[in-house]
């Protein structure tokens, strides 16, 4: 029946072309050629018949380039987007979006990092536990040392974003605004209220000249490389802890306030400069303000150099590099007059609880203090291959004398290799932090080795990495030398959409 149809529907259109002129003939033809009723060569012959010859591409010279190929057009339903006229668009670009001309673009997105944590601690974490670096804070901001049992198996759906995001007005005028709801399930950031629905991201970015775009609002401040970066490119389950508690604040990757920065895309040396309130997420110096500290800010600085190529910020050589690509850069925080206190005049517990977290516990009532931060980093990406490392050191300077905390510095190198390109990725990191220069037996070290699982880059992946942590204690924080000891295993799936 279907032979019989088709041939048919051949011999209609060969009559066409022999009895309709050829110019309502030929888009008739082409009609039975797109939907696949009649084969080129019938279609050529039916013209031919007609009086017509079929079109033949131009003769190009020797030295003429080959044209840029141009993708066939869609129909709506396969393709991701759909043209609804008059400038409006539907889709979906990496995030579901709709816009109207060049005037309006709203983005949306989720991501949602759920996660197994199974770890083993030694019996030092349950009987002293750490009182200096992550030590818990109450809601009245008494400190007591965090400790565990012997092994801690939890479930939790560690992050859940969504993102709003797009231009207004004109494609240079940017806007970012992110939720967070995440899962307090870290056996080192133990804090109850993170599960809470907070806003994250909130800011405009102008455009308009590519050497001085300009920042303002709540987001990641321009400091370092692992904490400068989304948390759903990391080549880890996590964030490196030395990267964490060397933000400029010491409280948070994110702050409040306004930067100046280059277009990283289109230049190959580039720098950032920034005010901020130095407080973190959500808060100013209004909530916690003392005389004489109520009018600081925060001051942060970042020059990058692409010494080859342009590896960019997100971990791994997912783009399996066929020429070496490098990039380092230098980053300076300066933050005045923050209190540290945990009860009092000035002291806010939101700031407390997230000083603690970061493993900056040994901070905490220490009064009124100006931190100066710097840091220095590089990456290389050849082949699947990917190396990145980064170097700290913060100096505290407390403006009541009587107390005094030492410098810290610490650092972190880390590598990992695509043994399947763009799909299986094997991982490796080192770190070391000296919280407290002044003291002996208190560094906190370690090893952490890992398996990555790509399904589509980084938006959709599978991780697991394993890793000893261990945390010194010297006399000084607890009356003897102890090491707390802590094997730790993660499973995380990250889906982007």
């Amino acid at each position: 029946m279907r032979c019989s149809t088709i041939s048919a529907l051949v011999v209609t259109a060969w009559l066409l072309a022999v009895a309709i002129p050829a110019a309502a003939t030929d888009p008739a033809l082409k009609l039975l050629l797109k939907k696949g009723v009649i084969t080129q060569q019938e279609y050529d012959e039916a013209l031919k018949e007609a009086g017509q010859a079929a079109e033949a591409p131009p003769v190009k010279s020797e030295r003429e380039a080959p044209a840029k190929a141009t993708q066939p057009g869609k129909d709506a339903d396969g393709d991701n987007t759909v043209d609804l006229g008059k400038g409006i668009k539907f889709g979906y670009d990496r995030g579901l979006y709709t816009q109207f001309k060049d005037k309006f673009r709203l983005k949306i997105r989720i991501r949602l990092q759920p996660r197994f944590t199974d770890s083993h601690f030694n019996g030092a974490w349950n009987t002293i536990g750490d009182p200096k670096n992550y030590p818990n804070v109450s809601g009245t901001g008494g400190i007591s040392a965090l400790k565990h049992g012997e092994s801690v198996d939890v479930f939790g759906v560690h992050r859940t974003r969504l993102v709003f995001e797009g231009f207004a007005f004109t494609p240079d005028i940017n806007y970012f605004v992110q939720f967070r709801n995440d899962t307090a399930d870290s056996t080192t950031q133990n804090i109850p209220g993170r599960s809470t629905t907070q806003l994250y991201d909130a800011y405009i970015t102008l455009k308009q000249i590519p050497w001085a775009n300009l920042r303002v609002g709540q987001y990641r401040t321009h400091f370092g490389r692992q904490e400068f970066m989304s948390s759903a490119l990391l080549q880890f389950v996590d964030r490196n802890f030395v990267a964490e508690a060397f933000v400029p604040n010491t409280i948070d990757r994110r702050d409040q306030g306004v930067t100046i920065f280059s277009d990283q895309e289109k230049h190959p040396v580039n720098y950032a400069f920034g005010v901020f309130n130095g407080v973190g997420i959500n808060l100013n110096r209004l909530s916690l303000s003392t005389p004489g500290n109520a009018n600081e800010l925060m001051y942060v600085g970042r020059i990058t150099a692409d010494l080859m190529g342009k590896p960019g910020y997100p971990e791994g050589d997912l783009a399996y590099s066929l020429t070496p690509q490098m990039a380092v850069g230098v980053s300076y925080g300066y933050n005045a007059g923050l209190q540290t206190n945990t009860t009092g005049n000035g002291s806010n517990n939101q700031v407390s609880l997230a000083i603690a977290s970061l493993g900056n516990g040994r901070l905490l009532n220490q009064g009124v203090v100006d931190i100066g931060t710097g840091g220095i980093d590089a990456v290389f990406k050849y082949k699947g291959l990917s190396l990145q490392a980064e170097g700290f050191f913060r100096n505290i300077n407390t403006h009541d004398h009587s107390k005094r905390i030492g410098n810290a510095t610490g650092f972190y190198v880390q590598a990992g290799y695509f043994v399947v390109p763009r799909t299986i990725e094997v991982v490796g990191r080192y770190s070391v932090m000296d919280p407290d220069t002044r003291l002996g037996h208190d560094l906190i070290t370690s090893g952490v080795g890992g398996l990555n699982w790509y399904f589509s880059g980084h938006e959709h992946k599978l991780q697991f990495d394993y890793g000893v942590i261990t945390t010194r204690l010297g006399g000084a924080d607890v009356g003897g030398n102890v090491s707390l000891i802590e094997n730790r295993g993660r499973l995380q799936y990250t889906i982007v959409f």
